[in-house]
């Protein structure tokens, strides 16, 4: 019987150990063309994008989060400008996005 709860205590302690990891924001990194500038971009828990450049935030996504898992696709327009893209296909481009971000 003792070994029996041991095995669920360690059962619940592992499953809550990987719910939490779940909850982990996803974190993406891009170097721009010349190599010189480097931005981070991390969603929370609601698919909500934030753009850090040297460490500091410089950019939060300014609308409610997402249902779903969100991506944007993020290209350099030089070395100190981004553009961040949500397209949504499901919806035939009816919650286009667009943000040109300056570094």
């Amino acid at each position: 019987m003792i070994g029996m709860k041991k095995v669920i205590v360690s059962l619940l302690i592992i499953v809550t150990l990987l719910s939490l990891s779940a909850c982990v924001n996803r974190v993406e990194k891009y170097t721009s063309p010349s190599g010189n500038n480097r931005i981070t971009v991390e969603y929370d828990f609601v698919s909500r994008p934030s753009v850090y450049y040297s460490g500091n935030c410089i950019w939060k996504y300014p609308g409610r989060g997402f249902n779903e898992e969100a991506y944007f696709k993020v290209s350099w327009i030089d070395d100190d400008t981004v553009k961040l893209v949500y397209s949504d296909p499901a919806h035939g481009g009816k919650y286009y996005e667009e943000f040109e971000i300056d570094l």
